[in-house]
Formats: structure tokens, C-alpha cells, sequence
């Protein structure tokens, strides 16, 4: 699993129309390697309606998940455990 703060992300990575978020993701998922980027996104999905449902089903899988904090991460590692999703 790898963990990358919202902060260390540009603006573009956000944007669809870039792609960049896309191809990013398309690589881990490839690789079968979990994704998590950590930190608030609240105004990005405020500003992108595409987004925000990118954000709602992603966050449904085991994958990627876009996370406000550690405490969230360790209750989804905790429910993955409990259904034996690890």
C-alpha cells in the first residue's frame, strides 16, 4: 500500500481532463498495489461533480481510496480484516 498526502499532489492530478489522475491509478491497480491518498479533498469534489463520483466509487473498492486521515485508513483495514478482504 502506498500512501501519498493531498499535499504533494498538483492541482492537475485533481483535473480530469488532464488524465493524470487516470494513469496514475491505472498503474497501481496493474501492479496490484493499493492506493490511498491521504488529506482533504473537500474542495476539489466541490468543484467537480466528476470527480466526486470518481471519489464515491473508488472509495467503495479495495484499491484506491481517497482518505481524510490515518484514522480512517486503520477502520477500513480493520473492516477489510474482519471480511478477510487483506
Amino acid at each position: 500500500m502506498i500512501l501519498v498526502p493531498v499535499e504533494r499532489l498538483e492541482d492537475d492530478f485533481f483535473q480530469f481532463k488532464t488524465g493524470l489522475a487516470g494513469r496514475l491509478m491505472q498503474k497501481f491497480v496493474t501492479y496490484r498495489r493499493r492506493l490511498v491518498i491521504l488529506g482533504d479533498i473537500s474542495g476539489h469534489v466541490a468543484q467537480n461533480r466528476a470527480f466526486r463520483d470518481f471519489v464515491y466509487e473508488a472509495n467503495r473498492g479495495t484499491q484506491v481510496w481517497f482518505l481524510p486521515d490515518l484514522q480512517e485508513l486503520n477502520e477500513r483495514l480493520k473492516r477489510m480484516q474482519q471480511h478477510g478482504l487483506q
